[in-house]
């Protein structure tokens, strides 16, 4: 044997072995591969092999009558395969498949003569009912563009699918490619690279009218689309989630596979699927035949020869995250925030409080923005979108300012340590809005004035009063307040403003009280 083919021989079994062994995570930049996986993080996707690939071609499509309907370039029984004269490489035919209980494939078949042509073939998508077929070919007149037909289904004739008909939804000039049909029936997606889109192919949809007729093509946005490539849109079956494949957003390389929420007809910030599904290859034609279960389509050695793959979808229970309510410029830890939190679609999950130390944690879905909304007393509501893969843990808040009244400055709740005088660090934030307003009012003068609950004996909660009093008082003279400004007195229990035998703990608290009177 001649040493040229011994060499030749020898790289083809070394191509063949790295694409077994080679892992699927660990590529792209450092920094891309820490972003994703964090948006990932609790969610694992276990690749494995259909059983129908070949040395050559094959790539997914969808599903028809319980068949997946696969593209392959390999010469299989009852198809003829042509060779496309610019690349000399084999055509794409359609085929049908068997699909084992594990998910295997087996058993290709022509899908339909009607169909086949001497050109490549392209994706398909079917309506609702499986009656109107979506399907590309290669335009005859320029190889690099596909065209969209549709057929209708007739099982009374022997060619099966009939009418078959140029939809001409994009100029001759351009390619119409990868189309689905959503859940409901009622939108046709496409990716085209017609001008006015965001650059390259960009993902459109359209409305399919009750006749038939297909309506102006939409561009799905921003959030979908980018100056790079976009193709193989999958609506996933409950109509909430848009798959597709990229070559932008945050990507490892070649064509990733992303996911767009779908909330209120606006697509949401796409997020790339993670390390165990993508590659720095191409990674396409995502579909879903279960909410755990589906295919993908890789490209074996960058050489444009795909594998179908199948993948099941493993979550991790009880995904926490922990984050800090604060105050904006110093940082403060807030306890006693509110915090309520909904998914995309406004579906509230949960609400709570942050602890002493202003921690909450909130179990969070990987893949998935949250709304949230923070409330306290003597600050503005903050609201924010969340996901797993932030790096910032701290949720600020801003300050209100105090409302001054005819006799009055009026501030949030002066917190203390239970059953002492010492002003908590949240409240020292709220005295310093007393120091801004009498600082910048030189002439005005106050009275601190404490207040109890009913709790405990009267003169005990009269000496607690007094001394909360005095730490007020404190406070504003350490803070350059001089004392002639400032007087303080405490009530105890004496002027209650929930006057009640069994008191609720919200009750409590409104008696338990500083307030800050005008004097002059």
């Amino acid at each position: 044997m001649k040493l040229s083919k011994i060499f030749t021989l020898f790289l083809l079994l070394v191509s063949l072995m790295s694409f077994g062994q080679e892992p699927r995570r660990s590529e792209g930049t450092e920094a891309t591969v820490n972003a994703i996986n964090r948006n990932t993080k609790g969610i694992t996707f276990v690749i494995s092999d259909t059983g129908i690939n070949s040395e050559l071609n094959e790539i997914g499509t969808t599903f028809f009558k319980n068949k997946y309907i696969i593209l392959s370039n390999k010469k299989r029984r009852h198809a003829e395969v042509t060779v496309n004269p610019i690349t000399n490489t084999p055509n794409n035919n359609l085929y049908c498949v068997d699909v084992k209980e594990d998910g295997s494939l087996s058993f290709p078949l022509l899908f339909s003569q009607a169909l086949n042509s001497d050109n490549e073939e392209g994706s398909i998508g079917f309506s609702s009912d499986q009656k109107t077929i979506y399907f590309t070919q290669e335009n005859p007149n320029n190889k690099e563009l596909f065209t969209l037909y549709k057929a209708t289904l007739n099982e009374n004739d022997a060619k099966k699918w009939t009418n078959i008909t140029n939809l001409n939804l994009v100029p001759e000039a351009y390619s119409a490619e990868t189309p689905s049909v959503s859940p409901d029936g009622k939108k046709i997606f496409i990716a085209t690279n017609i001008p006015g889109g965001f650059g390259g192919f960009d993902i459109y949809e359209a409305t399919i009218n009750e006749d038939g007729s297909i309506g102006d093509l939409v561009n799905l946005g921003p959030n979908v689309n980018t100056e790079a490539d976009e193709k193989y849109p999958f609506m996933s079956p409950d109509n909430k989630y848009m798959y597709f494949s990229s070559k932008g957003h945050l990507n490892l390389g070649g064509y990733d596979v992303f996911r767009s929420t779908y909330v209120d007809n606006t697509f949401l910030t796409a997020m790339n699927l993670g390390t165990d599904l993508n590659s720095r290859r191409d990674d396409l034609a995502f579909v879903m035949t279960s909410p755990s279960k589906g295919y993908i389509s890789t490209d074996k050695h960058q050489s444009g020869n795909f594998d179908i793959l199948k993948f099941e979808i493993r979550k991790q229970e009880n995904l926490f995250l922990n984050y800090t309510i604060v105050e904006e410029v110093s940082k403060t830890a807030l306890p006693n925030a509110t915090v309520i939190v909904t998914d995309e679609f406004g579906t509230k999950l949960t609400e709570t409080q942050s602890d002493n130390n202003g921690k909450i944690k909130l179990a969070l879905e990987p893949l998935t923005f949250y709304n949230v909304e923070v409330n306290k007393e003597g600050y503005e509501t903050k609201k924010l979108n969340i996901a797993t893969g932030d790096t910032e843990k701290n949720i600020a808040l801003t300050q209100k300012k105090a409302v001054v009244t005819d006799d009055a400055i009026v501030i949030e709740n002066i917190y203390f340590d239970f059953n002492k005088s010492t002003v908590k660090k949240e409240s020292e934030l709220s005295l310093n809005k007393i120091v801004e307003v009498l600082t910048n009012n030189a002439n005005m003068s106050i009275t601190i004035n404490a207040h109890t609950d009913s709790k405990g004996s009267e003169a005990y909660n009269q000496k607690l009063s007094e001394s909360r009093a005095k730490a007020a008082y404190q406070y504003l003279l350490k803070k350059g307040i001089p004392a002639s400004q400032l007087t303080y007195k405490g009530y105890g229990e004496s002027e209650l403003l929930e006057k009640c035998e069994k008191c609720t703990a919200s009750q409590d608290q409104a008696n338990r009280r500083i307030e800050f009177k005008i004097i002059k």
